[in-house]
Parts: C-alpha cells; sequence; structure tokens
C-alpha cells in the first residue's frame, strides 16, 4: 500500500494504464456482439464472475453482515441499471460518444456527496460542473434537438452515469467492510440475479449467437470486467485517487481512437470540441480531491 512520503513503483502506473486500456475496450464489445444489448450486459458479469471465482476461493469467500449484503445487493442493482442504460444508448450512438457521456459519473458524485451526506463542495467543482455541462450540449444538443433517436440515445448515457454515480456513492460507504474481491464477487451475484432478470422479463435471445458475438462476450467480461478493474484496483493500492481519477479520462479517448480504426465511427467537429471540454470539465471535478 501507498505511504505518505513513499515512491510510487513504475508497475503500479503501467497496472493503471493497462486497467484503463482494458475497459476502454467496453463499448466496442457492445457494438461487435451480435445480441441484444441487455444480453451483452448480463455476459460480461457472467463471464467476469468465471473468471473471478477461481481468484475468490484462493482469497476465502467471506459473508458479509446483514447491512453490508444489503448495501451491495443495492449497488448491484444500480450498477445494472447503469450498464443496461449505456449498452442501449452504444446501439443507439456511437461507441466512443456514449463513452464520453457515461463519463460524466464522476460529476454526478460530487452532487451526490452534497445532496445526500451534505458535503461541501469547493468552488473548483462548481466550475468544473459548468464546463463539464457545457461540453455535453456541443456533443449531444444537435442530435437531442434534430435526431429523436440518437438524441434518446445520447440522454441514455447520461442517464447511466447518473446511477453509475449511486453506485460509487454506496461502493465507497461499504468498501471499508469487505476486501475488492469479495466485494466484486458478490456484487456480481447480485448484477447476475437482476440482469438475468430483465432478459427474462424481456423475452431476449440469450444461447443462439454467432462465434464473433460469443468473443465479444468473453471479451467483455475478461478483459474489460475483470482485467481492467483488477488493474486499476491494484494501481489504487499505491497511487492517490486524484491521480487514478482523471487518468481515467483516457478512457473516452482511446474508445474514440479504437472505434475510428475498427468501427470506422467519424466525430462531427463540434463533438471533437466538445469532447475536450467535457474531459476538461470532468477533471477540474476531480481537482476537488
Amino acid at each position: 500500500m501507498k505511504t505518505q512520503g513513499s515512491e510510487i513503483p513504475l508497475k503500479a502506473y503501467l497496472y493503471l494504464l493497462l486497467g484503463v486500456f482494458c475497459i476502454a475496450w467496453s463499448a466496442i464489445f457492445v457494438k461487435m456482439a451480435d445480441a441484444p444489448a441487455l444480453t451483452s450486459g448480463f455476459y460480461r458479469y457472467f463471464f467476469c464472475f468465471l473468471g473471478l471465482l477461481p481468484i475468490w476461493l484462493f482469497k476465502g469467500i467471506k459473508i458479509p453482515d446483514g447491512k453490508t449484503s444489503l448495501l451491495i445487493i443495492i449497488a448491484g442493482f444500480l450498477f445494472v441499471a447503469d450498464m443496461s442504460l449505456w449498452n442501449l444508448s452504444i446501439l443507439r450512438t456511437s461507441a466512443s460518444v456514449s463513452t464520453l457521456l457515461a463519463n460524466n459519473a464522476s460529476v454526478f458524485v460530487g452532487l451526490g456527496t452534497l445532496i445526500f451526506f451534505k458535503q461541501k463542495l469547493p468552488k473548483i467543482y462548481w466550475i468544473g460542473l459548468s464546463v463539464a455541462m457545457v461540453g455535453v450540449f456541443l456533443v449531444a444538443g444537435k442530435d437531442i434537438l434534430q435526431n429523436s433517436s440518437v438524441g434518446f440515445g445520447h440522454l441514455m448515457a447520461i442517464s447511466a452515469a447518473i446511477f453509475y454515480a449511486g453506485y460509487m456513492l454506496i461502493t465507497q460507504r461499504i468498501r471499508g467492510k469487505v476486501d475488492t474481491v469479495n466485494f466484486m464477487a458478490w456484487s456480481l451475484l447480485a448484477c447476475l440475479f437482476f440482469s438475468l432478470l430483465t432478459c427474462w422479463q424481456q423475452d431476449l435471445e440469450m444461447i443462439h449467437f454467432n462465434q464473433k458475438t460469443w468473443i465479444a462476450f468473453v471479451g467483455s467480461g475478461i478483459i474489460c470486467h475483470l482485467a481492467g478493474w483488477l488493474c486499476i484496483n491494484y494501481a489504487l493500492g499505491f497511487i492517490p485517487a486524484a491521480i487514478v481519477s482523471p487518468t481515467l479520462l483516457i478512457q473516452p479517448v482511446l474508445t474514440s481512437v479504437i472505434s475510428f480504426f475498427l468501427l470506422r465511427e467519424v466525430l462531427r467537429t463540434e463533438q471533437i470540441i466538445g469532447g475536450m471540454i467535457v474531459l476538461f470539465g470532468i477533471y477540474l471535478v476531480n481537482k476537488k480531491s
């Protein structure tokens, strides 16, 4: 673990960058899968859990107390809502724009701490919030006003960020009581339950897919969810969150580059400018810590 005055090992930065690179593929795999968006979400949790299970058994299964278990279940529900809305938005708009808008979660986390925890927010947060909202309008405003289908996809991505902020706020409250692996495993079980229930209620296809789709499912679960977040959680043991949070802003940039080469997605000029403004606004929000 990091200690005050200690030098951060190079390995921690390499793990952080590897983690960001892994999660940058999230929207790409959803686009590649020839499957309903909610089904893609279910298999992301499923294959991640299969990959995590040996690690969980090795580390030791620990059953949290009743209150913590309830909060983990709520966190799982919020994460499924976030991922479902985000996956649906990806199929309506571009992978890069959807990822960019969903990265506004840290902005909503700040608002959540103000509303629910009565935590006073510094002036830099409000400046960052204002800057980010200007950028969001530039990225999504034209489509929301002129293209109802794509615009609705943008709104889904923004809504996903709100649910993910709720997930992060709950996670922040209980992570001191549960270690990383156990929290991840128990929350994945909650995610699997809510996701399967949603797919069953919607009567979605769950089995008959082509090889490319199954590869996308496995990649999403193992590369993005398991490897990505294990690397980032490892880095957080050495690198301050104040450095990690802004570094995660590389994700939508990497997603845009990957989607340009693999999916031939091109951003409009105002979306590129707006995206840069959004990232700068989120950076300012994260400077509060």
